[in-house]
């Protein structure tokens, strides 16, 4: 259902129309639709619900508190890409368990805190970034579960400037380099592997890159005999933002998703 919508050329949120909303307060100003932000979270979770995801809110997108204490009491965890982000998913009232701190560019400082909060994942990005996870769990005398970014070598099909699963991209490892870092992390006493991760783009629209995409995951899971228990498959699912474009279908994505989970369960 949509809350959002044209009555009669004018613009209503939740059937209040936006004229009114301009006049009571002043611009410019944020105007959110609570039912369309559960009904969109209740659509997406019941689409997996025979998997029972952990549906984790990218705090990037909005961070707005009230929002995210909406979300959390809805069931949701949070995917954080700074301290900032990590501390304010908690302030809402989500659970650190429920967490997963994502992202290129984490400070030494940040990987501590996000250690010492035990969130549910560190997803790393690069060697490096394992080797330091390593360091400071080391130090603090903690094991801590992470997961491995991986670039596919897979385009999402959208705008070049949000396609983030080439092989010249910034983001995770290729394949080669992932298969060698899950042997290195088996000597590594304070990891614990616990996901895969990737994310190939924002926008996308076809399904055919997310079954590429399960493609190169299985070969992974094959070859590495890792039972992973998470499997991080990110965001991209496309939107329509006008009557000419279309959407992702979600339940051909659903359907793909929950088969796969099932068949590598």
């Amino acid at each position: 259902m949509n809350y959002i919508r044209l009555r009669k050329n004018n613009l209503c949120v939740e059937n209040i129309s936006a004229q009114k909303l301009v006049k009571k307060y002043r611009t410019p100003f944020y105007c959110y639709s609570l039912s369309q932000l559960k009904n969109n979270y209740h659509t997406f979770n019941n689409a997996f619900r025979i998997i029972k995801p952990i549906i984790c809110f990218s705090v990037k997108s909005n961070s707005n508190l009230t929002l995210l204490r909406e979300l959390k009491k809805m069931g949701s965890g949070a995917d954080v890409v700074s301290i900032g982000e990590l501390l304010k998913a908690i302030k809402a009232g989500i659970s650190a368990k429920k967490i997963v701190f994502s992202g290129i560019g984490k400070t030494e400082e940040e990987i501590r805190i996000a250690i010492k909060k035990r969130v549910l994942l560190i997803n790393v990005e690069s060697e490096n970034e394992l080797n330091l996870v390593n360091k400071i769990s080391k130090k603090i005398s903690r094991k801590t579960s992470i997961g491995i970014r991986l670039n596919p070598d897979i385009t999402g099909k959208t705008h070049q400037k949000i396609s983030t699963g080439g092989k010249n991209e910034k983001f995770g490892l290729i394949y080669n380099d992932f298969i060698n870092l899950c042997k290195k992390i088996r000597k590594m006493k304070n990891l614990k592997l616990e996901g895969l991760s990737v994310h190939i783009g924002s926008q996308i629209t076809n399904i055919k890159p997310f079954k590429e995409v399960l493609s190169v995951i299985s070969k992974i899971i094959n070859e590495t005999k890792i039972n992973f228990k998470f499997i991080d498959l990110g965001g991209g699912m496309g939107i329509s933002y006008s009557k000419k474009e279309k959407q992702l279908n979600l339940k051909q994505y659903a359907k793909l998703i929950n088969k796969f989970i099932k068949n590598n369960n």
